[in-house]
């Protein structure tokens, strides 16, 4: 069983901001907070000049550097990684955050701004809250933008009751 919120919203209103305090706050709290973001963009971890990235250069599919406090791993991939394997990796987290991924059935948080836009992207079945500077004549959770505390405390609350609880049969409904 994995505990799973997606953040969701358009570039530009928030959501790393917003992440990052969850992370931290939930973290301060005792709770383990992984996250996991997707890009349509390529992108590249690995630093020019470092040996895993020399190693990578010369043709290693997969490269892994591993220290007492530190593991990671980069993978040369043909096709985008399943996400159900992703999420595999987090076992041992309290609560998976993920960014993107906005088609996906997950309980969600979403983010709108009167100044970016207001209409809301998500299925209203897979809103458990709304970020906002507007108010939704909606049954749902509201916080303001600036809410932080508030939100934090509202998605403990949904971890304790395992609101946003995902067993491994529910992600094969939800990712497909």
């Amino acid at each position: 069983m994995y505990n799973i919120l997606s953040i969701t919203s358009y570039s530009g209103v928030g959501k790393t901001t917003l992440i990052e305090f969850i992370v931290r706050e939930l973290s301060k709290r005792g709770y383990k907070v992984g996250t996991i973001k997707h890009t349509c963009h390529d992108f590249d971890i690995d630093k020019e000049g470092k040996d895993t990235y020399k190693h990578r250069e010369a043709g290693a599919s997969k490269v892994s550097v591993i220290s007492k406090n530190r593991f990671s791993y980069i993978e040369e991939v043909n096709q985008e990684k399943n996400l159900k394997d992703v999420i595999a990796l987090y076992k041992n987290m309290d609560l998976i955050i993920i960014e993107g991924y906005k088609k996906y059935r997950f309980k969600k948080l979403e983010i709108t701004r009167k100044n970016k836009y207001i209409d809301l992207i998500s299925n209203i079945n897979d809103l458990i809250g709304i970020v906002s500077d507007i108010t939704y004549d909606l049954d749902i959770m509201q916080f303001k933008l600036d809410d932080y505390n508030k939100i934090a405390d509202y998605l403990e609350e949904c971890i304790i009751k395992n609101y946003i609880q995902v067993s491994e049969n529910d992600l094969d409904y939800i990712i497909n």
